[in-house]
């Protein structure tokens, strides 16, 4: 299975699968994309799956575990448990570690059905659902008038009506046509579990609308057990959570924006491992203009700790390698992520902001700008700080110790 990495270029593709994606590029940006006449991949990590039946495995361009290529999908897996995408669907990291030899799509079809296996072991949602009919028995109300048109020269036969108590509903038929859906595309090591899966929804016809029952769907509180398993029956319906990828030449993908799901991890251990601040994400929003009476051109941190009230810190995540060792005094950082970051500060009154990188080898150690002016008497410090997608825990500590010194 070919794996590459994020803004790579496509080689060692067979003429046809390249010709076929080649033709999909200008209309999926930024997944694929075309640059000096070469194809590569873009922004977004997952699988593409081609009609042809080739997978794609695109995983992160930052080295998580020194290019391992297991170790830094299981690691990007975990990090996918805090995506603002997947936030109901359950990650079971032991599951994880023990699918080492699956790509991608094949982990989330078996996460789905692991999911899926608790909910059968705590039974299937039933209802009261009524039913008509022309039975050979007695069963329900007699629906008289009915019952003379059809029956009147047949004594053996009875036009009823009845409450029926079946599993017939919305949220189990969109479960089964997520099962039918995956049969042909999964590992055969997921094969079994869905045949067994098949068997439990038997009773349950597939959906005839898919997107109508997904309206339709409703999950009470007796219902919590379907909670995740029915982000998983969006994520493979509708691509809910997901870039959407598909076409002529496309026949599923699964594909993930790595700026969000770095974004959400940093917050994530910031929400777990440390208790000082409160973590408010995409917020709080102030007006950076005015036109007349109206706010115009909000700001909203990617991340901000608030205490009291007010905002001490503003973080913004970058999923970008930079060299904290080069000569450049830029180390590669974003000149418009400094204007952004200087702007939070001023506007929200802070002392210091930071920009939180990936941690890689070449970027392992905090670094620290003094903006040239002051306003009211107050400097305003940047720090660019590496976050160890590994041990989120002591890097929140130390990152805590940096913002609070």
């Amino acid at each position: 299975m070919p794996v590459f990495r994020e803004h790579q270029p496509l080689t060692g593709l067979d003429e046809a699968e390249y010709a076929d994606l080649m033709d999909q590029q200008d209309k999926y940006r930024p997944v694929l994309t075309l640059r000096n006449g070469q194809l590569r991949t873009g922004s977004y990590v997952g699988v593409i799956e081609t009609r042809r039946g080739t997978v794609l495995e695109i995983l992160p361009k930052v080295d998580l575990i020194d290019g391992d290529d297991e170790r830094t999908r299981e690691v990007f897996l975990k990090m996918l448990r805090t995506y603002r995408g997947l936030r109901d669907a359950q990650f079971n990291e032991t599951s994880i570690s023990t699918l080492r030899d699956f790509n991608m799509l094949d982990v989330f079809v078996r996460l789905f059905l692991t999911n899926l296996v608790l909910l059968t072991q705590r039974g299937l949602a039933r209802h009261y659902n009524s039913v008509e009919d022309n039975l050979p028995r007695l069963r329900g109300r007699i629906r008289f008038r009915e019952h003379i048109r059809r029956n009147a020269a047949n004594r053996a036969r009875f036009y009823v009506a009845f409450d029926e108590f079946t599993a017939d509903r919305p949220v189990n038929r969109l479960i089964h046509s997520a099962i039918h859906k995956l049969r042909p595309i999964t590992h055969p090591g997921n094969q079994q579990l869905l045949h067994q899966l098949r068997i439990c929804f038997s009773e349950v016809p597939r959906s005839e609308r898919p997107e109508v029952d997904w309206k339709r769907h409703r999950i009470d509180r007796s219902m919590r057990h379907y909670d995740a398993v029915m982000a998983w029956v969006g994520l493979f319906l509708f691509n809910h959570g997901l870039a959407t990828f598909s076409g002529k030449h496309v026949n599923h993908a699964l594909l993930f924006p790595m700026e969000e799901v770095f974004e959400d991890y940093v917050a994530d251990g910031f929400r777990r491992h440390q208790r000082d601040y409160r973590v408010i994400t995409q917020g709080p929003q102030k007006p950076f203009a005015r036109i007349g009476k109206a706010d115009a051109f909000h700001m909203k941190p990617d991340i901000a700790l608030v205490r009291a009230g007010e905002v001490r810190f503003v973080l913004d995540a970058k999923w970008k390698k930079i060299n904290g060792d080069g000569k450049d005094p830029k180390h590669g950082i974003s000149q418009d992520d400094i204007y952004q970051l200087y702007s939070y500060g001023r506007k929200f009154g802070c002392a210091k902001v930071a920009l939180i990188y990936p941690k890689t080898p070449e970027f392992d150690s905090p670094l620290r700008y003094e903006f040239n002016d002051k306003v009211a008497g107050q400097g305003l410090t940047l720090l660019c700080i590496p976050f160890d997608v590994l041990d989120s825990e002591d890097n929140v500590g130390e990152i805590m110790r940096i913002l609070d010194g």
